[in-house]
């Protein structure tokens, strides 16, 4: 019995020993892991971009096309033409930037395409157009070049938050008006 006692040790130190060894064995697995991922990460961006250039995107069947601007709740355009499936991620880009023209890419995955307003203001479906905008909470006057580069041409006194509901929800999207004297006719009816 005495000889028992000196070995009771031996287990308890087996096990603690075990752990530790698989402790530093998974520790030492995942720095490797860790580091063989930065190492892959690495790949110089023109070679990847050169590479996505020539290889196929491979779009699922049934990717949807999203728009979401700023601070607002995206809105499915549609799914992808079958003529997109099979092409790189550049020709799609191209055909949807002359599908959409005051679109631009913001994300693309195998399953879902988003678009945002071109980042230059851009708007070909309001060129020579005018629009009454809620700008920093009061009414502004744009015109729209035959481009659809949005150029401020007044900022009123007109505060947003003194007008009726309706029309408040009328300048979230903005009143697009076919010339300046439409433009100006309307704001006088907010300013009465």
């Amino acid at each position: 019995m005495k000889n028992m006692d000196n070995y009771r040790w031996i287990i308890p130190s087996l096990i603690a020993l075990g752990v530790i060894l698989l402790s530093g064995g998974i520790f030492i697995g995942v720095k490797s892991y860790e580091t063989l991922e930065a190492n892959n990460t690495k790949v110089d961006n023109t070679t990847q971009k050169n590479l996505s250039s020539k290889q196929k995107f491979k779009l699922d069947e049934y990717c949807q096309i999203w728009l979401q601007d700023d601070n607002e709740i995206p809105v499915m355009l549609g799914k992808v033409n079958e003529d997109l499936l099979n092409k790189t991620e550049d020709e799609i880009k191209t055909a949807l930037k002359e599908k959409y023209p005051d679109k631009e890419v913001s994300t693309m995955n195998k399953y879902q395409i988003i678009l945002k307003t071109s980042e230059d203001g851009t708007d070909l479906s309001k060129a020579n157009k005018y629009t009454l905008e809620n700008e920093d909470g009061y009414i502004s006057v744009f015109k729209y070049n035959k481009e659809g580069k949005k150029e401020l041409v007044e900022k009123t006194s007109i505060q947003i938050k003194s007008l009726p509901k309706s029309v408040q929800e009328e300048l979230k999207d903005a009143i697009v008006l076919d010339n300046e004297d439409d433009a100006y006719s309307r704001l006088e009816d907010f300013g009465s």
